[in-house]
């Protein structure tokens, strides 16, 4: 038996969602998360967690502020500091093995304090060690980004990212991308393909989505709101895992913003994917932008829906069916067999 301290980003679901199924494979084992926000409420009903609080930065109307992140980014270091020292001692007295981060900043801290082996096990890092080929104008907003990651986990020296894309790699060594981590509930289903179009959104967006929903020639079943209503073609529906997972594997196609963990699902059921990356976000304009340059759907990172994006979608869903059977996008058999051996003998095999 193997305890294990895993830090888990706790803005979003995604992260949660990939550790409680890590977790979920190793019965045997012990585990201590640490986490917050999102994160915080979906481990906590299944796993003992030390709350560690940060800042979150917001999106608002489809954005997200620059303001709003370095702003959470400075008030995470001045406050932080009572928070590691609280946690410290919680560490110290689960007394673990190993420590896996899912973007979670405060756990190479600790790993440092203690000498813990640290694993980051994530998405975001494809971004700081993937050979991107994005459009030059995003030139700055890639190099900020893989700043900002540098600066919280340059101390940690091996990696497994987590990606439905694969491109170059500017580093080998000690880094090595994985396919999708799947939740159960998602293998446990069948792709169909219904007639209605599932459409998600996590955060608050603008008018002009949820008009767009209503000029579609299919029925839409919306999630994000958390309400239950209809309005012409569009049904509102509230959180409910099992129920957005059936809409999803029976959807014709897929409207979301470009989270990895949904536009993972969705290709994993063979759905094509019209993505609008939220403004100034740019892990989710990458993840918008590899998705089209792999042809499984397209990018809309203007976010001004219209009639001839939404024709061309549809003329293009046979192909963009094609190109996504052509991938695995499931790779929970390799993840695993990963970290046993790093659970059982404290080395990352790469």
């Amino acid at each position: 038996m193997t305890n294990i301290l895993y830090g888990v980003h706790g803005i979003g679901h995604g992260h949660a969602i990939r550790a409680l199924t890590i977790a979920s494979s190793f019965p045997q084992h012990n585990f201590l998360f640490i986490s917050d926000g999102d994160g915080y409420n979906m481990l906590q009903s299944e796993h003992k967690v030390f709350r560690l609080s940060v800042n979150g930065s917001p999106a608002f109307h489809h954005s997200m502020p620059y303001s709003g992140a370095v702003s959470s980014y400075c008030k995470n270091i001045l406050a932080g500091k009572q928070g590691r020292k609280e946690a410290l001692q919680a560490v110290e007295l689960f007394k673990p093995d190993v420590a896996i981060t899912d973007y979670e900043s405060n756990v190479p801290w600790l790993c440092r304090k203690t000498g813990l082996p640290c694993l980051s096990l994530d998405h975001q890092h494809i971004a700081r060690f993937g050979s991107l080929s994005l459009p030059l104008t995003r030139t700055v907003d890639l190099a900020l980004l893989r700043i900002a990651i540098w600066m919280q986990f340059h101390e940690l020296r091996n990696h497994m990212i987590i990606s439905f894309f694969d491109p170059p790699l500017r580093s080998k060594r000690r880094v090595k991308v994985f396919p999708p981590i799947l939740r159960q509930k998602v293998l446990d289903r069948v792709s169909t393909e219904g007639e209605h179009v599932l459409a998600y959104h996590g955060y608050s967006t603008t008018s002009d989505f949820h008009r767009f929903l209503l000029s579609l020639p299919h029925p839409v079943r919306c999630y994000g709101m958390n309400e239950d209503r209809v309005v012409a073609n569009v049904t509102y529906r509230k959180k409910s895992t099992d129920h957005f997972l059936d809409d999803l594997a029976s959807c014709r196609y897929v409207l979301s913003t470009a989270g990895h963990t949904l536009l993972s699902e969705a290709l994993y059921y063979g759905k094509p994917v019209m993505a609008f990356p939220i403004r100034n976000a740019c892990e989710q304009y990458i993840n918008g932008y590899y998705l089209e340059k792999n042809g499984y759907g397209i990018m809309n990172d203007a976010f001004r829906p219209s009639s001839d994006i939404l024709d061309g979608f549809e003329k293009n869903l046979e192909n963009y069916k094609k190109n996504i059977q052509k991938t695995c996008f499931c790779g929970n058999e390799k993840v695993t067999a990963v970290l046993k051996h790093y659970f059982d003998t404290k080395e990352y095999i790469v």
